[in-house]
């Protein structure tokens, strides 16, 4: 491959992934993407003549200012500066690519590429950005040592001389060895940052540390949600939510009807739900245990739960759910626990930011007829009020309660008429409501529809027989990861069902028939890839994204254990280390044998010996096969030569030979020119010649080599 070939090849793979590492941030929108792709592939096709150009080079720094300014005002109108920010640094990543003309050129690309993989890091948290990491940790090598080798030839002969020009078309540098040699610094470098990572974790967060974290946008959990919004998403497979419950059978299910609750509707009018404005109550926090309805006790079943950033910050309940415990956030070394509240509607949402997915665990009881929660006085008759126009809804629930007078009896009744009478059927087509009330439609006309459909039938027709009743959305049911060991939940378990207040106890009615309560998981291989790229995504999370200074303490006490255990000291070694309690930890209780200090340190050196005597005979090595003693000795000695006068201000160009040196620095007057011509014919003499060169003769001349240094500085006599 011709080495321009391959420096450019390599420089749009390096500044690909650094555009790509900014792009997995939320900044730049599908048109912007776009936009910035087909930029990046059209200055691929900037070559000679047109480089070469005025114009053009004025025509980018013109363009670079005028960007600039238009960013400037943009966040003057109202622009997030981060978003500004960032596109203007991808316009000058493809400005620099469409300008390449010289190494300097290729050292600003990487330089900018390097920037954008650092913005990546603040900007993406995902498995996405691990991939483009790694995409850097092998390419970064190979632009570096081609940058520098460039560099080098255009130092030496010149920018766009003939000696240049013929290197950039030969054949020699970018060779497979020499990539497949580069490649094995992606090595050291790998474990470099691993180590690096490990000592130093992520003790506070900057400005950029929640500005790029992406989240997810779920119908449902706003401030209000339309009749017909989950039908968009049923058949959905991204994974928003993982579920462990404690204790499950083994073999595991293939899937569970877990019901996880997020909020709750009160108010309905012309097709939509919303939810009356309510400041919600701090809740009851005990260390990282928040109280719920009660503490945990330990006959609860107990679900961790991992869950992907939304743009609502709903913590998900399971069927009754007493208390949680949310993780504290970690800044500066120290825990900052969040902040949970209990709105009206058990609506309970979390304080601060998320960068990675969300693990707490929530903690069961089983509630047979519902859980007490007060209705705030304010919003008790949202609770039972009805639109005007109804009285045809009201009407069918009295006929289908049949005159009962049991609450709970004419929700069940309800229940059973929407869901098992064979009177509606679950359907992911829209019903056509245009110009008419949806609810009719679905009740009286269509009789078919999506899991909203049926709950706001049942709410609005328990409200017409006086009892409060609310919309509920959340997700039901989940399937089994194996790669993970979890139970997924995707945006197509989405659902939506009705709570009656009964006997001041909310009870849970699920209207929709069994076909369209639980969205069916396909199978074959484009799952199982699903599933396995899902669990690498949360193992990214736990292991990297989410690691602080808490989990650095956990592994070296664990390794303290570890240590001790090997002395025979089981002193603590069963201790757990770090705990999950979420108190702060204590010092680390490590002390180290002087004996195995020794030791290590001796291997350590005697490994270090081996390796330099091992280098030591390959050069010797290969220098006995190219150079026999003499003409090594004559080579040594010149390039000892060259060493003092480039220190004196006297190097020699690369198109002038020894000799012709030599006679240019005996006619400009050089002080040390017979030094110079002496060490230089018995270099020549040596190395093309038939005279050897001894040892002494040898160790002679390189003093004189090296008394050129002193020499040439000295001022001239009179």
């Amino acid at each position: 491959m011709r080495f321009a070939f391959a420096h450019k090849l390599v420089t749009y793979l390096f500044a690909g992934l650094g555009l790509t590492a900014l792009m997995l941030g939320t900044t730049f929108t599908p048109m912007g993407s776009m936009v910035l792709i087909v930029a990046f592939v059209a200055s691929w096709f900037a070559e000679p003549p047109l480089l070469d150009r005025p114009g053009y080079s004025r025509f980018w720094n013109v363009a670079a200012i005028v960007f600039l300014f238009i960013q400037i005002g943009r966040v003057i109108a109202g622009e997030a500066t981060l978003s500004a920010g960032v596109q203007y640094a991808a316009f000058l990543q493809i400005s620099r690519l469409s300008h390449r003309k010289t190494a300097a050129d290729y050292q600003q690309i990487t330089i900018l590429g390097f920037l954008h993989l650092i913005a990546g890091t603040a900007l993406s948290a995902g498995l996405d950005y691990a991939v483009v990491f790694f995409g850097f940790v092998v390419v970064m090598p190979w632009m570096l040592a081609l940058t520098h080798i460039r560099k080098e030839l255009e130092t030496q002969h010149g920018v766009d001389t003939p000696m240049v020009r013929g290197e950039l078309d030969s054949r020699e540098f970018a060779t497979p060895a020499f990539f497949g040699g580069t490649t094995l610094l992606t090595i050291p470098l790998f474990v470099l940052t691993a180590a690096m990572f490990v000592a130093f974790p992520r003790v506070g967060f900057g400005v950029l540390s929640n500005l790029g974290a992406r989240t997810q946008s779920v119908a449902g959990f706003g401030d209000d949600v339309e009749l017909g919004g989950f039908g968009t998403i049923r058949d959905d497979p991204t994974v928003v939510m993982r579920v462990k419950p404690k204790n499950r059978p083994d073999p595991p299910q293939r899937s569970i009807a877990v019901r996880l609750r997020g909020t709750s509707f009160d108010r309905y009018t012309e097709g939509r739900w919303s939810r009356t404005p309510a400041t919600g109550v701090e809740l009851q926090r005990l260390h990282d245990q928040y109280v719920v309805f009660r503490p945990p006790e330990p006959k609860d079943q107990e679900y961790e739960i991992i869950l992907d950033p939304m743009q609502e910050a709903v913590l998900f309940l399971p069927e009754g759910t007493v208390a949680l415990r949310v993780p504290p956030q970690v800044r500066a070394g120290r825990n900052r626990y969040r902040r949970v509240t209990h709105g009206p509607g058990l609506d309970i949402r979390y304080g601060g930011s998320v960068e990675a997915p969300l693990t707490y665990k929530a903690f069961t009881t089983p509630m047979r007829r519902g859980f007490p929660e007060p209705i705030p006085r304010k919003l008790r008759k949202h609770y039972v009020e009805i639109p005007e126009g109804y009285e045809r809804v009201a009407a069918l629930a009295q006929e289908v309660v049949e005159g009962a007078s049991n609450p709970y009896v004419q929700a069940q009744r309800i229940e059973r008429y929407l869901r098992a009478g064979g009177n509606y059927r679950y359907t992911l087509n829209q019903p056509d409501t245009e110009g008419k009330d949806p609810l009719h439609v679905f009740l009286f006309e269509a009789k078919a529809g999506h899991c909203e459909y049926f709950s706001t039938a049942m709410a609005i027709m328990m409200r017409s027989l006086g009892l409060p009743a609310r919309n509920v959305t959340g997700f039901l049911g989940a399937d089994y990861n194996p790669y993970g060991d979890y139970y997924a939940v995707r945006n197509g378990n989405a659902h939506s069902w009705v709570e009656v207040l009964i006997e001041g106890r909310w009870t849970t009615f699920d209207p929709t028939p069994a076909s369209g309560q639980v969205f069916a998981a396909p199978s074959g291989l484009s799952v199982k890839l699903r599933q396995m790229m899902d669990a690498m995504r949360v193992r990214w999370a736990e292991y990297i994204v989410e690691y602080n200074i808490r989990d650095q303490a956990r592994a070296l006490q664990g390794f303290a254990a570890w240590y001790r255990s090997l002395r025979g000291d089981r002193r603590g070694a069963d201790a757990n280390p770090g705990g999950d309690s979420g108190e702060d930890l204590g010092p680390i209780p490590f002390r180290p044998d002087w004996r195995w200090f020794v030791a290590i340190m001796s291997v350590f050196a005697v490994g270090l010996l081996v390796v330099r005597w091992s280098r030591k005979r390959r050069r010797q090595s290969r220098a006995g096969r190219r150079l026999d003693r003499d003409r090594d000795r004559a080579v040594r000695l010149y390039l000892s030569l060259e060493s003092s006068l480039r220190n004196a201000g006297h190097a020699r160009p690369p198109d002038v030979t020894p000799i012709e040196h030599a006679e240019e620095l005996g006619r400009s007057g050089f002080p040390a020119a017979d030094e110079v011509r002496e060490v230089t014919d018995a270099y020549l003499a040596a190395r093309f010649g038939e005279d050897g060169l001894p040892p002494h003769d040898y160790h002679r001349l390189r003093r004189v080599s090296r008394s050129i240094r002193s020499k040439a500085k000295r001022p001239p006599t009179a």
